[in-house]
């Protein structure tokens, strides 16, 4: 199912031609330099802090953008909500497509291909809905400069699928980014990064719909406690771990009460600086030192 949303030939209609002017005088040069060599731009928009800066800084430079929102099963359907809301209110035309990929046999098995063959899927699926509407435009993604330097395997996809990356060409890392949006108006330039939910399994551990439903669920219920955990993820190793930057010591009694209530009885802890990636770490689960909590029911 494809659903077209806001569609509106305005280019810039969250803010004023002059005032979208000043902005785009705080977007680094050598970015502007990238934009304007791209007039008519197809971005695989997820609703993260890179895809949405690129739609931003791409409508400061007058581009013609059209932002293409994948909705599916690994995808949070609040975070989805989100992203397509933030792209109605700039006017963007938008597309969403439906995209699982379950099915691909490298995540079905959890290889280490499985963030390869995902993304080498979706860009063949937002090709095809190019095709299929006649949008002659160039493919782009909102990865960054550090992105290049890590491991990330969809990058060999992006490469393959002729898909441009302007924030890595732009030369631009996270806090660079974090700046020039926070310069040029962006709005929450400090959104964390929340990553698919099928990086919450470990390789060799197949995903399905119910779990990935109860993770959406807990990872929502996380979220709204007072305490601030920073960034955060519970992976499955595929014994629960909740990865997180701040575990304090009061909040210790309320996860105990929420990770019961969605069914996660004996979950280890971990407070790590550094969140995403942590599979591709050659971590397999609690260091030697780390605290398991037993949050099963005692008897007595």
């Amino acid at each position: 199912m494809v659903a077209v949303m806001g569609a509106k030939d305005v280019r810039l209609d969250a803010v004023e031609a002059s005032q979208a002017e000043a902005a785009r005088l705080h977007l680094p040069e050598r970015l502007v330099r990238v934009l304007r060599d791209l007039p008519r731009l197809a971005i695989a928009y997820s609703g993260g802090l890179d895809s949405r800066f690129l739609c931003h800084a791409a409508q400061l430079c007058h581009c013609d953008v059209l932002a293409l929102h994948a909705c599916g099963p690994h995808i949070p359907s609040r975070e989805s909500a989100k992203a397509q809301t933030w792209a109605r209110r700039r006017g963007l035309n938008l597309i969403c497509v439906e995209y699982s990929p379950l099915l691909l046999p490298e995540v079905a098995q959890m290889t280490k291909k499985r963030c390869y063959a995902c993304k080498k899927g979706l860009i063949a699926l937002l090709r095809q809905e190019l095709s299929q509407r006649g949008e002659d435009r160039t493919l782009c993604d909102g990865s960054n400069a550090d992105d290049m330097r890590a491991f990330r395997p969809g990058l060999k996809a992006l490469a393959e699928g002729n898909v441009r990356s302007p924030l890595a060409e732009a030369d631009l890392g996270k806090t660079a980014l974090r700046a020039a949006a926070r310069d040029s108006g962006l709005d929450q330039p400090e959104q964390r990064a929340r990553s698919c939910l099928l990086t919450r399994f470990a390789y060799g551990h197949s995903p399905d719909l119910a779990m990935l439903k109860r993770l959406e669920a807990v990872e929502v219920a996380l979220e709204g406690l007072s305490a601030d955990l920073g960034d955060f993820r519970l992976r499955l190793t595929p014994a629960p771990l909740l990865q997180a930057q701040h575990l304090p010591a009061d909040a210790l009694r309320p996860l105990r009460v929420l990770l019961q209530r969605h069914g996660f009885t004996s979950c280890a802890l971990m407070e790590s600086a550094q969140v995403s990636g942590w599979y591709d770490q050659g971590s397999a689960g609690p260091m030697p030192d780390q605290e398991v909590l037993d949050f099963s029911p005692k008897i007595s």
